[in-house]
Order: structure tokens, then C-alpha cells, then sequence
């Protein structure tokens, strides 16, 4: 009788931190989905391909930005969402000296203004 106790309050348990696994990872996808916003709505870093995960309320964002301030700046929107206890910056700043991800996503007149100085060079 005590092993057949055991074994209850055992898969009670792994169902209750199930359970929590879950809420969690609900509550996951919601600061993600908040901290997208939030960088979408900023014109300066809504061109850029900037993923964010989170596990466990902490987010990490991964990407490439042209600037240390755009950088910073999608930093300092992520810690302002609710619910964000830490965040890992892992973006990289392009640093080739051509327009990045931005022209590819839609900013052509940068890119043609670049294309029009290289053709009246030539």
C-alpha cells in the first residue's frame, strides 16, 4: 500500500510541475510577442531582423544592427516589458560598411543612393 502511495504522490507531482512548465511557457511566448511589438513600432529598428526568444521569463535577442544605439536601444525596450527578469543581447553590428538587413527589407532609396554614388564614380 505505501509503494502504490509513493508512486500517486509522485505522478501527482510530475503532473503538477507539467502544469507549471506550461503556464510558464505560455507566459513565454507572451514576452516575446510583447517585446516584437515594442521593436516593431520603433522606425529605426523595425527593418531589422531582430529574433527574440525567451525561456523562463529571460529573453535573448539575436540579429545583426547597423549601430551600438540601435543595439542599445532594442536592449533597453526588452528590459521594459513585463514580466523580463534578464536579458542576453547577442546581436551583432554589421560592420562591412553596406547598408545590412535594412535594405533588404524594404528601405530601396538607401540602397539606390549607394547604387547611384558607385555608377557616377564609374
Amino acid at each position: 500500500m505505501s509503494t502504490s502511495r509513493n508512486l500517486t504522490v509522485l505522478m501527482l507531482a510530475a503532473v503538477m510541475a507539467g502544469g507549471a512548465y506550461a503556464k510558464a511557457d505560455g507566459e513565454d511566448a507572451k514576452i516575446s510577442a510583447e517585446v516584437q511589438k515594442r521593436i516593431d513600432e520603433r522606425p529605426s529598428l523595425r527593418f531589422y531582423n531582430i529574433s527574440v526568444r525567451t525561456f523562463d521569463h529571460v529573453v535573448y535577442l539575436e540579429g545583426l544592427v547597423d549601430t551600438n544605439f540601435d543595439r542599445s536601444q532594442t536592449e533597453a525596450i526588452t528590459r521594459t516589458v513585463p514580466g523580463v527578469t534578464k536579458v542576453y543581447d547577442k546581436l551583432s553590428l554589421n560592420g562591412n560598411g553596406w547598408p545590412s538587413t535594412r535594405a533588404l527589407n524594404g528601405q530601396a532609396s538607401s540602397t539606390r543612393a549607394v547604387e547611384g554614388q558607385a555608377s557616377a564614380v564609374d
